[in-house]
C-alpha cells in the first residue's frame, strides 16, 4: 500500500509538470529537447558499457548521425545495455518464469513484449521511470477531458491483458485506486464473461484493444451488453474507420484513440478535437524514416520510427527501431498543444504482406489495400491470413455476403498493385481467432 501511495504522488507530481508543457512554445520545447537529450547521451555513455563502445569518437554527433539501436541489439548486449550492473538478464527471466509478482529486486517495474515481431524484448524501469509511464497514461486520459483528481472518483474497466509480463496489466493493476477503481478483464474470455462483467461494473471509461472495443460496441448494438462509457480509449492495435464508425454508432462520439508500446509507454494521443494524435514530444523524440532511414515529409508514410525516450535511464533508447508505419500530419491542426499530430497508422511491418510480382519481383502490399475492400463489407470482422499460395479470408458475416464480388474487388486491387494473384478463399467463422494477448491481428502470414 505505501508503495501504491508513493506512486500516486510521484504521477500527480509528473502530471502537474506535463501540464505546464502543454502551453510551451515551439521554441520552448526544442530547448527543453536538445537540454534533455543531452542529459540522456551523457547518462548513458557514463553508466552503460554498450553505449560507451557504440558511441565512441560520436561525441559531439548530432542526433541523425548517432547509430540505430534494435531490439535485438539490445537483447543481445543486455547485461552491457543497462545502466544498473546487478541488473543481469538470466535472473529478469528467472523473475518473469515465477510469474513477475512485484518488483524484480525490490526495485524495478519489468515488462515483456509479446515478440509478435518475432524478437521478444525486456524492459526494467525504476520508480520515477515508473510513475512517469502512467503520467503518460493518465495524460492521454486528461487531453480526452478526464482530468485526474482524487477528489472525484469515477470507475474505469480495462479490457486487455491480464499478463503481469504486459505493461498494460501492470499500468491497469497500478490506476486501481480508491478514486478510479478498476475492472481489469482479460481479452481473451469469452465473450459472454465480458458482457455479464462489464454489466454488472457498468465503468464510465472503457479502455480495450481496438478490436475489443469494435467487438463490444457490436455487443452493445445488439442489445447483450448495456454500459454507457462516457468516454472509449483504444490503443495497440490499429483502429479502423469502419471500427471507430461501429464504436460511436455503440456510445456516441467518446472514441479516443492513443498510440503506445511497451517501451516508449504512451507516443501520442487524441485530444477532444479528434484531429489526430499528438506526439507526446516533450518525453520522446519521434523520428519518422523510410527503410534507409531518410526522414519521410509529413503526408506520407513511413517505413518505421526511431524514438528516443527523454526520460530512460534504467535502459536508454536512443534512436531505438520501432517497426511501425506511420504518417505524420501535412498541415498542423489549428490546436493549443505545440506537439506535431500523427493522422495516420498502417501497423507494424509485419502486418505488410510481401507477394510476388507479375515482373517477377516481390511487392508489398499494405494494410490499407484490404481495409479498402474488407471495409464495405457487410460483416462484423476479419482477418487476412496469407498461406504459400493462397489467401484465406477468415470473415464474421453480417446478413448476405456476396464472397463472389468480394474476391473479384480484392484481386482487382491486388493486380492493380502488380501482384501476382494467389488463389482467394473465404471461410466464414462465429469469432476472429485472438493471439494470447488477446488481440486479433488483422493481417496475419502463416509460412
Amino acid at each position: 500500500m505505501i508503495n501504491k501511495m508513493m506512486t500516486i504522488f510521484g504521477t500527480l507530481f509528473e502530471l502537474r509538470k506535463l501540464r505546464t508543457h502543454d502551453n510551451w512554445s515551439s521554441e520552448q520545447l526544442k530547448t527543453h529537447q536538445a537540454q534533455a537529450l543531452t542529459a540522456l547521451r551523457h547518462f548513458a555513455v557514463t553508466n552503460s558499457p554498450f553505449y560507451r563502445e557504440f558511441y565512441k569518437g560520436l561525441d559531439d554527433a548530432p542526433l541523425d548521425a548517432l547509430p540505430i539501436l534494435t531490439k535485438s541489439l539490445m537483447m543481445e548486449h543486455f547485461d552491457d545495455f543497462v545502466t544498473a550492473r546487478a541488473i543481469q538478464l538470466d535472473k529478469v527471466r528467472a523473475y518473469l518464469q515465477r510469474g513477475g509478482e512485484g518488483q524484480f529486486e525490490g526495485k524495478y517495474e519489468v515488462a515483456a513484449t509479446s515478440g509478435s515481431t518475432g524478437n521478444p524484448g525486456i524492459f526494467l524501469f525504476d520508480h520515477r521511470e515508473w510513475t512517469t509511464i502512467i503520467a503518460s497514461f493518465a495524460r492521454a486520459r486528461e487531453w480526452a477531458g478526464l482530468r485526474l483528481n482524487i477528489a472525484k472518483r469515477s470507475s474505469m474497466a480495462v479490457v486487455s491483458s491480464t499478463n503481469e509480463k504486459n505493461v498494460s496489466a501492470r499500468v491497469g493493476k497500478a490506476a486501481n485506486t480508491p478514486f478510479l477503481p478498476t475492472l481489469r478483464l482479460d481479452a481473451t474470455d469469452p465473450m459472454e464473461q465480458l458482457v455479464i462483467k462489464l454489466n454488472n461494473w457498468q465503468p464510465e471509461v472503457l479502455v480495450a484493444y481496438a478490436s475489443m472495443a469494435y467487438l463490444l460496441s457490436q455487443e452493445q448494438t445488439e442489445g447483450r451488453l448495456h454500459i454507457h462509457p462516457k468516454t472509449v480509449f483504444t490503443s495497440s492495435e490499429v483502429l479502423t474507420e469502419q471500427m471507430r464508425t461501429a464504436i460511436e454508432n455503440a456510445w456516441g462520439n467518446v472514441v479516443f484513440n492513443e498510440y503506445a508500446s511497451t517501451e516508449t509507454a504512451t507516443l501520442a494521443a487524441e485530444d477532444t478535437q479528434h484531429h489526430g494524435m499528438h506526439i507526446f514530444e516533450d518525453m520522446l523524440l519521434v523520428e519518422n524514416v523510410d527503410a534507409n532511414n531518410n526522414v519521410v515529409p509529413p503526408g506520407e508514410y513511413g517505413d518505421k520510427l526511431l524514438v528516443t525516450v527523454l526520460f530512460s535511464r534504467t535502459q536508454p533508447l536512443i534512436r531505438y527501431e520501432i517497426s511501425d508505419s506511420v504518417r505524420f500530419a501535412a498541415k498542423q491542426p489549428n490546436s493549443n498543444l505545440p506537439y506535431r499530430v500523427i493522422d495516420g497508422v498502417q501497423g507494424r511491418k509485419e502486418d505488410i504482406l510481401i507477394m510476388a510480382g507479375i515482373n517477377g519481383n516481390r511487392v508489398m502490399v499494405h494494410p490499407n489495400v484490404f481495409h479498402d475492400v474488407m471495409d464495405i463489407v457487410p460483416n462484423k470482422g476479419w482477418q487476412i491470413v496469407e498461406r504459400p499460395n493462397s489467401l484465406n479470408i477468415l470473415m464474421v458475416p453480417r446478413g448476405e455476403v456476396q464472397e463472389q464480388l468480394a474476391r473479384e474487388n480484392l484481386a482487382a486491387a491486388l493486380e492493380k498493385r502488380g501482384v501476382i494473384v494467389p488463389l482467394i478463399t473465404f471461410d466464414k467463422v462465429a469469432a476472429i481467432p485472438k493471439e494470447p494477448s488477446g488481440k486479433s491481428p488483422l493481417i496475419k502470414a502463416v509460412r
